[in-house]
């Protein structure tokens, strides 16, 4: 006999990019576009891109470099509002593929501060933002504090498909994922630009944080040249129990996989 609790509810699809973000906002929703299509033909709900990788940041890097100048008003002219040209755009393109998405990117607020900021849209709109608190900086060995701003509100979000728990890199290492599951979330969501240097420490916590907060965790990261660093790689989707099933590698590229958090079927039925 089907359960009546689940014979409307499907299982959740997710899929996770690696990709080399360029200087070059067009260029970046270009791929994110390109990369939703396949990850929608492929029945995903849900598609992760990278820690800012709408924009780029030409400045990023250890706490031994200081942005120049021209990399700090790059990061300035590029930052948008969220919602904003780029957000819209990508909310357009969640309409017509009926796919939820969540990326990274460099935001600009009201009052012109700027923050390393998720985003999290679908077909509807804006879901949540997400504005990262812990940075990479000086104390931990980068220079994010010479860039943006810290975030300080929660980031857990009600959505079509549960609630979702989003973190940004180096928040890996203080093991939110925890936190977000005491506060609530059904599954977690990581975009990062984790440096190769520290690839052993990225397969631990990415392990880590699934396994403390007893969720699924799907987890984007960039890949090759970011700033003045180079990226690891290896995006990828982590069971509860610490398994990862697939993962991307080092290189640029998409991977997919059928989670056991069961969603609505009817989550792309719009008023």
């Amino acid at each position: 006999m089907v359960d009546s609790k689940t014979q409307d509810k499907v299982q959740l699809t997710v899929a996770t990019v690696s990709m080399n973000a360029k200087t070059d906002t067009k260029a970046n929703l270009k791929t994110f576009i390109s990369y939703m299509k396949k990850a929608s033909k492929k029945g995903a709900h849900l598609i992760v891109f990278p820690e800012i990788s709408l924009q780029q940041n030409p400045g990023w890097g250890t706490n031994a470099y200081q942005p120049t100048v021209e990399e700090l008003t790059y990061l300035s002219e590029t930052a948008e509002s969220i919602p904003g040209k780029s957000s819209k755009e990508m909310i357009d393109a969640a309409r017509r593929l009926n796919i939820f998405v969540v990326f990274g990117m460099t935001e600009k607020s009201i009052d012109g501060k700027l923050y390393n900021s998720s985003v999290f849209l679908g077909p509807d709109g804006i879901i949540g933002k997400y504005r990262k608190k812990h940075l990479w900086d000086m104390e931990t060995g980068g220079n994010e504090h010479l860039c943006w701003l810290r975030g300080t509100d929660n980031g857990v979000f009600d959505s079509p498909l549960g609630k979702v728990g989003l973190m940004i890199c180096i928040e890996m290492w203080y093991n939110l994922g925890l936190k977000l599951a005491d506060d609530g979330a059904d599954f977690l969501v990581t975009i990062s630009a984790w440096p190769s240097s520290g690839g052993r420490e990225f397969e631990d916590v990415s392990i880590r944080n699934a396994l403390g907060s007893g969720r699924w965790h799907v987890v984007s990261n960039q890949v090759g040249s970011v700033g003045h660093a180079v990226d690891y790689g290896h995006s990828r989707i982590v069971t509860p129990s610490g398994v990862v099933v697939v993962d991307t590698g080092e290189s640029e590229g998409i991977v997919i996989a059928k989670t056991d958090v069961l969603i609505g079927a009817d989550i792309y039925k719009r008023s």
